[in-house]
């Protein structure tokens, strides 16, 4: 799980950037009340870490033996890693959308709804399924555990980023 993190956060540190990128705008934007070039901003931001994201998904799917060998060569390891990138990989390009959703209300002074985005994917809804996944699915608990936290984690963002865009008509 360790050698997955290490993958998916050197590639997501990309979108990182990416976001810190969009900050500025975004923040003169909204100050200017100039909302159509946040949403603009915005969009613009996660449809090209989106597709960033997806294609080193798909690389990353395909090799993802060969990636994981890289860091051990331990067969078993190996085997649980790369099913675990794998499943990662699936849900991965929609965290451009949360990335950037989060970055977006902080620079819009949504604190509470940036501070919810920020802890969820990590935090609020991780720490509860990594003790609740491995106990009804044991070693497959553990690998779907970071995927279905995104994905629980994408459902949440969605109703606040169309809460925020709604208040910026």
């Amino acid at each position: 799980m360790s050698i997955v993190t290490r993958i998916s956060m050197f590639i997501f540190s990309v979108i990182v950037g990416l976001g810190q990128g969009f900050q500025p705008m975004c923040g003169f934007c909204y100050g200017a009340k100039l909302y159509d070039r946040v949403k603009e901003g915005f969009w613009f931001s996660t449809k090209i870490g989106t597709f960033f994201l997806l294609f080193w998904s798909v690389v990353l799917i395909i090799f993802s033996g060969e990636v994981v060998s890289l860091f051990r060569d331990d067969p078993e390891v190996i085997a649980i890693g790369i099913q675990a990138l794998r499943y990662q990989m699936i849900i991965f390009p929609a965290c451009s959308f949360m990335m950037m959703a989060n970055m977006m209300m902080q620079t819009c002074r949504k604190t509470i709804r940036a501070n919810i985005l920020a802890a969820s994917r990590q935090g609020l809804f991780f720490i509860p399924l990594i003790f609740v996944l491995p106990y009804f699915y044991g070693l497959f608990g553990v690998e779907i555990c970071q995927p279905v936290s995104d994905i629980i984690s994408l459902i949440v963002t969605i109703p606040i980023v169309w809460s925020a865009f709604k208040e910026m008509r």
